[in-house]
């Protein structure tokens, strides 16, 4: 294993949309009442490299094969002490 910078931007693959709470040890707190579906898709970064992410736009008919996405930083929840955590996902360019 060795350390590798990867670009910010890449070119979306394949994604699904994630509708429904995932399963333990998933974090977040989210209930099915409170739940908002995101997008989850396959980026490639260069040309050996792809990466699962979440996606900013979770309506497929605004997502297709090929386009330019992104790197960003996401409120994903607030913890029990106030902090929000954020997390990583890709957005359309």
């Amino acid at each position: 294993m060795r350390d590798r910078l990867l670009p910010r931007q890449g070119t979306l693959v394949t994604w699904t949309t994630q509708n429904f709470v995932p399963k333990f040890p998933y974090a977040g707190g989210q209930t099915a009442d409170t739940f908002k579906p995101y997008g989850v898709g396959l980026v490639q970064l260069e040309d050996e490299v792809r990466v699962e992410a979440r996606l900013t736009e979770a309506d497929p008919s605004r997502l297709r094969f090929g386009m330019e996405l992104r790197l960003v930083f996401v409120p994903f929840y607030t913890d029990d002490d106030g902090n929000e955590i954020v997390t990583w996902a890709f957005e359309p360019v």
